[in-house]
């Protein structure tokens, strides 16, 4: 008999909670999670300590455990401490975590509405697409996630393409081991004669190392953060596409709260927080490529109106694609994308710093 998707997810979400409940025992003891600081959070996220998601999570977690009145301690625990990048969902779903930084690209075909950042072209911006996000999403989220409550939705500057070699034109990736940014940004590069290596990126730089890849879609400073500059030293100087990165909590750990804790964690489930993490975020990543600019044997490609038209034709048929997949989730996909591009457009830019 064959196994169901479903069947498959529940199996593996068994996994993730007997794994990571033994780590969280480990680390915390689940016996008695209030002490005279307050209810012991966990947030858990998968970045590197050097990077500016970190830096969000940490001031995120103090914003809230102060303004709890030491009702709650929020405690972060980075860099795939309690699991894997991709079983973030997961752990937060079952409680392995009561927050957690997710990227719903990591599991494939999951989540397509929340996907829609990943198409090309779309986002000029962290900064200006933050705010028309989240609250494009904020509605849509329990219907796409019943099993976790959302919090907010950070938007990633946009992610360029890192090779061994130089490119400029979409021909230029035939045959290449590409680490997509994104199940969507993956079947890009497929429709290029690409093939996507599925990883996270924490795992991306050992497969660079090993030749496992030549090339991968990240902004200018996650691609500092993890090393992989040292390999993927050709840089084309273009804005593909996405991703949201989203603040999840449990349901039935958020439902228990009240008072001055509830009060502290929905003040910073907002968009106005959406759009400081993502700013913060965007300016972070556009410094990367100051930080590469300085470093040796660095060479950065920058497409011309004609290339880049090449480009975005490239993208046409997954924008046909997401209005499908939107549609199977309950949403007007077509209705869905046109609010959000308007609301993007009319956003103002980012101010230069």
């Amino acid at each position: 008999m064959t196994e169901t998707a479903t069947g498959i997810r529940r199996r593996r979400m068994w996994r993730v909670m007997a794994c990571g409940l033994a780590v969280a025992s480990m680390l915390l003891g689940l016996g008695d999670r209030a002490d005279a600081a307050g209810q012991a959070v966990r947030f858990a996220h998968w970045v590197p300590t050097t990077h500016a998601l970190h830096q969000g999570v940490e001031d995120w977690a103090k914003a809230v455990s102060a303004e709890s009145k030491g009702t709650l301690e929020v405690q972060v625990f980075p860099a795939e401490q309690l699991g894997k990048a991709r079983d973030h969902y997961d752990m937060v779903a079952s409680g392995i975590a009561d927050l957690a930084l997710v990227v719903p690209g990591y599991t494939p075909g999951r989540f397509p509405v929340v996907s829609v950042l990943e198409l090309p072209f779309l986002v000029p911006s962290a900064a200006q697409a933050a705010a028309p996000f989240d609250s494009w999403y904020r509605p849509l989220a329990s219907r796409e996630m019943p099993e976790v409550t959302y919090c907010l939705g950070i938007v990633q500057e946009p992610g360029i393409l890192h090779s061994r070699k130089p490119v400029v034109v979409p021909e230029d990736v035939e045959g290449m081991k590409l680490r997509p940014g994104s199940a969507l940004v993956g079947r890009l590069f497929a429709s290029m004669g690409a093939s996507a290596v599925s990883i996270s990126a924490p795992e991306a730089r050992e497969a660079a190392a090993r030749g496992v890849i030549d090339a991968a879609t990240l902004a200018y400073g996650t691609l500092v953060s993890f090393g992989l500059d040292k390999v993927l030293n050709n840089h084309m100087d273009l804005p593909l596409y996405s991703v949201p990165v989203l603040y999840l909590a449990n349901t039935r750990w958020y439902q228990g709260l009240s008072g001055d804790a509830r009060a502290a964690v929905d003040a910073h489930c907002s968009v106005a927080d959406a759009v400081r993490q993502s700013t913060a975020w965007g300016d972070w990543e556009r410094a990367g490529r100051g930080v590469l600019a300085a470093l040796p044997n660095q060479t950065f490609t920058n497409p011309d109106a004609a290339q880049r038209a090449l480009w975005a034709e490239t993208g046409k048929p997954f924008r046909a694609q997401w209005i499908v997949d939107a549609g199977a989730k309950g949403v007007d996909g077509a209705a869905a994308l046109a609010e959000l591009e308007a609301a993007i457009a009319a956003a103002a830019p980012p101010v230069p710093r």
